[in-house]
């Protein structure tokens, strides 16, 4: 095969296997289309939103614990049928109020409006094929491990809210975060967010009627998503590596 040959066969095979990475990824049962209209390819290929319920902070040092449910993926409505059938991605985490919150006193409400910082952020993503998630941590745990995260070193999630601190608290806040582990960690280890960061995470939160001291709310979970390293790719880089020491040689 002379080089010539080598450049064309690893270019095709190459280019193959590069517009078979838009196709629908499958990972563990969790399925998700990168070219999906809502999943805004120019800005990220993958979108999870779900619900969250979470224990509050007072003070620093304090540590926060919550749970929850992905309930659409790259979707403006809910459509776990489509991208868990059978199944549901849940998730439970930690952090820890870095320092006191940093405001005004709310006369109304108590506690303070003003800004938070939580540190030692750490999120599972469990994908279970028995799904029966009510709301316990227990539920939320329960399955395989399909996507472990923590915050970026360079970053912590901050926000803004009012009545932090009373349990009354709401507000919004944000960050960036790392994959660490999980049978999606190929998928997601990308690097292509602020300051090298995997994933960008958004979150919402206010008090939960008749449960005092718990939150209730919402978060955005967005990045790039690739397939695992594909037998054709490898292929196709190795003839184009070949043709290009053909080459060198002739």
């Amino acid at each position: 095969m002379n080089f010539k040959k080598s450049l064309l066969i690893g270019a095709a095979t190459l280019g193959f296997s590069m517009s078979a990475m838009a196709s629908p990824v499958n990972v563990g049962g969790v399925t998700w289309d990168p070219d999906q209209t809502l999943a805004f390819p120019s800005l990220a290929d993958f979108v999870a939103n779900g619900t969250i319920f979470e224990t509050g902070a007072v003070s620093a040092g304090d540590i926060v614990t919550g749970r929850g449910q992905v309930t659409q993926i790259n979707s403006a409505v809910p459509n776990t049928g489509s991208f868990c059938p059978g199944c549901e991605l849940t998730f439970t985490f930690s952090m820890e109020l870095a320092a006191d919150f940093v405001g005004v006193p709310n006369l109304a409400l108590g506690g303070v409006d003003g800004t938070f910082a939580f540190k030692d952020l750490n999120i599972k993503f469990f994908v279970d094929h028995s799904p029966e998630f009510d709301g316990t941590m227990a539920s939320a745990a329960d399955g395989n491990l399909w996507l472990e995260l923590v915050l970026n070193p360079s970053n912590l999630l901050t926000g803004t809210g009012i009545a932090l601190g009373s349990g009354s608290d709401q507000g919004t806040g944000s960050g960036v975060l790392d994959v660490i582990g999980g049978l999606a960690m190929g998928n997601f280890d990308t690097n292509t967010q602020a300051a090298g960061g995997d994933l960008t995470l958004t979150s919402s939160f206010q008090p939960t009627d008749g449960a005092p001291g718990l939150l209730n709310g919402t978060f955005d979970l967005k990045g790039n998503s690739i397939p695992e390293p594909s037998g054709l790719a490898l292929m196709g880089l190795g003839l184009l590596a070949f043709g290009s020491l053909a080459r060198r040689k002739s």
